[in-house]
């Protein structure tokens, strides 16, 4: 969590959007820093548990490949051990830089391919890890600008502008 609020420096002011939110835990330490934070996530029946658990997130269903909010309207975004499970992640990429302010930032946490947990989730999910570089390159190619990023432990955050 320490990374992830140095890297996001969440403030009052900001409209957050947590991309992948599962249970909300993080969503709902995240709004302890600012007052409008909203979480996303594919599975109805974790939307509803965020919304009884914690009421003040505002929870929605929905894909990071199509979300349901106007252009401009988040000032930051994150995505933490969710990335992997996107299924088109330029898709999500550009949808996510849509819905992002200008100078708007973005910050995954995600686990490199390489290591042991993703490993066996790649083969139990079927889902595909991004290794760091690659993800700056998709970064950069959907318009954002990499400000910051460090590998710990198997996982790597990364922080990024909309431009």
């Amino acid at each position: 969590m320490p990374v992830l609020l140095r890297f996001l420096a969440p403030d009052k002011a900001d409209v957050i959007l947590d991309v992948g939110a599962g249970t909300g835990v993080i969503a709902d330490e995240i709004s302890k820093y600012c007052d409008e934070v909203f979480a996303l996530d594919p599975d109805a029946k974790r939307v509803e548990y965020i919304k009884k658990k914690y009421p003040q997130v505002k929870a929605f269903d929905g894909s990071a490949e199509a979300i349901q909010f106007p252009e401009n309207y988040f000032t930051k975004v994150f995505a933490v051990s969710s990335f992997h499970h996107f299924r088109d992640k330029d898709s999500a990429l550009y949808e996510i830089h849509r819905v992002l302010k200008k100078d708007g930032r973005l910050v995954i946490r995600d686990a490199g391919p390489a290591g042991r947990r993703s490993s066996f989730e790649s083969r139990a999910a079927n889902v595909q890890f991004t290794p760091l570089e690659e993800l700056k390159e998709k970064l950069e190619h959907a318009e954002f600008e990499i400000i910051d990023s460090q590998k710990s432990d198997g996982y790597y955050f990364v922080s990024a502008r909309k431009i």
